[in-house]
């Protein structure tokens, strides 16, 4: 059984049941007020490279670029 409320729809004690930050960013997402999920990631990252360029290091280049930095202290005289 729920609690009366009143005309308003507040509980009729006056009391107002504060929302949790859970509750109000499902109710965004529902909304579609706020976008989730992997395609909307994806459209982010995106217009994020788009606008600043590529931002992760491909893992290939960071590797070569170690490796050639100790063979270039290696041969240094």
């Amino acid at each position: 059984m729920t609690a009366p409320t009143s005309r308003v729809g507040w509980p009729a004690s006056g009391h107002v049941r504060q929302a949790t930050d859970a509750d109000r960013i499902l109710g965004q997402i529902e909304r579609g007020e706020v976008r989730a999920g992997p395609e909307a990631a994806r459209e982010i990252a995106a217009r994020h490279q788009e606008a600043y360029g590529a931002v992760w290091a491909d893992p290939d280049d960071v590797f070569a670029d170690a490796l050639a930095a100790v063979t270039d202290e290696d041969t240094t005289p």
